[in-house]
């Protein structure tokens, strides 16, 4: 397969492999196995670069044997504008969805009864619960926002991350 890009496209398309190399494994501390086709082919597109006249926004690394953006490429890359007003949005959706569900099973007597509600009356109880934290985290972000602690709630369960 032979595909043509004129410079700017491929500068372009360097960019949305950033994100993608970005989301696939810019939070770990591990490589994950998952993954490894795609990185790969993203360091294939990034070497490639040299020679498509986008000289300098890539270097060789002999230590990792990777292609590491350069500062000048990080500097005017669109990745991670996108990427942080995307990681804004997911924080902010999980935070109120979160709450919302929490706030609903509370209110009905736990996750159980929340979960044998229709759909419909599930919806009508958490959409003005939904709002009430759009309302509030649209006019003061975390400002509001407080650790209240209580043994025996059953929400002793952490976060958990990718890690």
């Amino acid at each position: 397969m032979k595909i043509e890009f004129s410079t700017q496209e491929y500068r372009d398309l360097l960019d949305i492999l950033h994100v993608a190399d970005v989301v696939l494994s810019g939070h770990r501390r591990e490589e994950d196995s998952r993954s490894v086709r795609h990185r790969n082919l993203i360091q294939k597109l990034y070497g490639l670069a040299q020679g498509e006249g986008i000289a300098g926004q890539f270097n060789y690394n002999s230590s990792t044997q990777k292609y590491d953006p350069t500062s000048e490429f990080e500097k005017n890359t669109l990745a991670h504008a996108v990427i942080d007003e995307f990681g804004d949005h997911i924080f902010w959706d999980e935070l109120i969805s979160r709450l919302s569900v929490r706030d609903a099973a509370q209110m009905t007597g736990g996750m159980e009864r929340l979960h044998t509600m229709s759909d419909n009356d599930r919806q009508n109880l958490e959409g003005p619960i939904r709002q009430r934290y759009i309302t509030e985290f649209s006019a003061n972000g975390i400002a509001n926002l407080e650790i209240v602690e209580r043994s025996g709630t059953g929400w002793e369960m952490p976060a958990r991350t990718s890690d």
